[in-house]
């Protein structure tokens, strides 16, 4: 019979690595079946063991994992669903195809009938000895009461060493080779020239959508010169000017009307008026909806789109210039205190970077995980709440740079298993458009840094890193 978890589960969550076939899923989570289908979730209070996925540990262990862990024996055989060791073993195999099990599964059945039956001990009696070659198997261990367990924090394991050594690693100093790249300003910028047109005709380019704008600011790489938000300041500030300017040379030249005439004031108020009306449509989220500075929408003008041929040169070499790594949604795990933020969940895979392209070479920053993600199984194996450093290992591909980031800290890797969205390991790779002749890197609270030259920059190394 299949194993089922009763309402007596206190969300410890210790069940739920333990189980070989990840037929153990947190309540309110869906359950995946074996040709990948989500089905939704059969308990909402609590952890839940699909019957579908569970073989009773038969073909890993002797006992059933899952109820060795359990503090609170919750995790008993189910009544309802009897089923015999072979028809286990048969589904251990489905579970499992790639796995070559021994001939002699381990099973629990097996270990009941081999186990001898222990005779009746008299009240107050000494405990039994074990007989000659008996093997005494130890009943696991319970929690004497409810509740959770208060455990040492023990340190985490961290690599000795942050990063893997590579031939392609130049044997300069990092802010050597920084001073290099960072000599030449960040290609699509353009020359100083057309960063000065830009930067006066932010009150014009306000005006185009805010794609297009945020594209031109990572072009340009410094917000001083053109940002999408001051510039759609300085075009909303220019058609307060400009509409009523506008409105009033209409009433002249269409109407007739001569600017001496009071009747030309209602002409002014109703530019003013669409100004506004404009104003507040194009900043809604910060006007109507109250919403904070990094939630709003940089909008455009209606005659934004007609500019873009005059943005577009240098908007298009923004992903050259500089490149960003992806931010998913907010995310909510299990009860209202498994929060987990989004910027820190994409650390955890590696999504969180920059680059950014110069005349000789690039500077790529990735930032790694500060925190352990929430599970059930970290208060249990007392890990505390502060991420160790990872082990990372750079590398300069044919086309571009790799990162190879993983976990050393073998109770890490146990969390991995059961939290949502913390993968045990993780590969950044960001394409490089030309062959780089090599790197140097730094690593520094929770950052890592590269330095990749091009190249064009061997001419720029020290002597003694052009000899070795």
């Amino acid at each position: 019979m299949a194993t089922m978890i009763t309402d007596e589960c206190i969300n410890c969550g210790a069940c739920e690595p333990e189980c070989p076939n990840a037929a153990i899923y947190q309540g309110g989570i869906e359950w995946e079946a074996l040709d990948g289908t989500k089905h939704p979730p059969l308990s909402n209070d609590f952890f839940y063991i699909v019957p579908e996925k569970c073989t009773e540990c038969v073909g890993f262990y002797d006992h059933e994992a899952c109820a060795a862990v359990c503090p609170v024996d919750c995790c008993i055989p189910d009544p309802e669903r009897p089923e015999t060791e072979d028809a286990l073993a048969v589904r251990a195999k489905e579970i499992h195809p790639e796995k070559e099990f021994p001939v002699e599964l381990p099973s629990r059945f097996r270990k009941a009938a081999s186990a001898p039956a222990a005779a009746p001990q008299a009240s107050g009696a000494a405990p039994l000895a074990p007989t000659a070659g008996a093997t005494m198997v130890a009943a696991p261990l319970r929690m004497a009461r409810f509740g959770k367990v208060e455990r040492k924090i023990e340190p985490l394991a961290t690599p000795a060493r942050r990063s893997g050594p590579s031939v392609d690693e130049l044997p300069i100093d990092f802010e050597e080779a920084l001073q290099i790249v960072q000599a030449g300003a960040p290609i699509g910028a353009g020359s100083r020239l057309v960063r000065l047109a830009v930067c006066l005709a932010q009150p014009l380019l306000g005006a185009l959508p805010a794609a297009a704008k945020a594209k031109l600011e990572e072009a340009m790489g410094d917000r001083r010169i053109f940002s999408a938000s001051g510039s759609t300041g300085f075009n909303i500030m220019l058609h307060v000017l400009l509409f009523p300017l506008l409105a009033m040379a209409f009433a002249v030249l269409a109407e007739g009307d001569s600017i001496y005439t009071r009747g030309l004031t209602n002409w002014f108020f109703l530019g003013m008026s669409i100004s506004i009306a404009e104003c507040v449509w194009r900043l809604r989220e910060a006007v109507i909806r109250a919403r904070p500075l990094s939630e709003v929408v940089w909008r455009g003008s209606i005659y934004g789109y007609a500019l873009l041929p005059l943005a577009l040169p240098l908007a298009s070499r923004a992903g050259a210039a500089r490149r960003m790594g992806e931010v998913g949604a907010e995310g909510f795990y299990g009860k209202e205190t498994s929060f987990d933020e989004k910027r820190e969940r994409e650390r955890r895979y590696g999504e969180i970077y920059s680059l950014e392209e110069r005349p000789d070479g690039w500077i790529f920053r990735l930032e790694l995980p500060r925190q352990i993600p929430p599970s059930g199984v970290k208060d249990q194996l007392g890990v505390g709440g502060a991420m160790p450093d990872y082990d990372l290992t750079t590398r300069v591909l044919p086309g571009g740079l790799q990162v190879h980031g993983r976990v050393v800290d073998e109770r890490l890797r146990t969390i991995a298993a059961s939290a949502p969205a913390f993968p045990a390991d993780f590969t950044t790779e960001v394409p490089l458009r030309e062959r780089p002749l090599g790197y140097v890197q730094r690593y520094g609270n929770k950052l890592l840094e590269v330095v990749v030259l091009k190249v064009s920059a061997v001419e720029k190394l020290p002597r003694t890193a052009n000899a070795a």
